[in-house]
């Protein structure tokens, strides 16, 4: 099981940093569960805790890596709310705009059925 990594303009490289060690934290536990099925006993209990290990990191890679994301996100809102703020008419403008292009496309749409 491996998780595909995603590279933005903001971040590209912490996340895909992420993606590689969640890869590998991931490969290692699988490996791990593998093993345990052929041991047995002492061997067996100890390759049980590691495997727990390394889910339980894994879980808190995705945890930050969740944070990061909602971080950016609440970044880009506020980034556009300062602009709406400092532009209102031009806000204004470009929300008339989509809203003429979206009515165009549905009246095409709409006419073509």
């Amino acid at each position: 099981m491996t998780i595909q990594a995603k590279t933005f303009e903001n971040g590209g490289r912490g996340s895909e940093t992420t993606v590689v060690e969640l890869n590998r934290i991931v490969t290692q536990a699988e490996e791990l569960l593998r093993t345990l099925g052929e041991e047995g006993g002492a061997a067996a209990e100890a390759l049980r805790q590691r495997a727990f290990r390394a889910v339980n990191q894994a879980k808190a890679r995705i945890a930050d890596a969740g944070a990061r994301v909602r971080g950016a996100a609440n970044d880009a809102a506020d980034a556009t709310d300062r602009y709406v703020h400092a532009n209102p008419w031009k806000s204004i403008a470009w929300g008339a705009a989509a809203g003429a292009v979206v009515a165009l496309l549905a009246t095409a749409l709409l006419r073509r059925e």
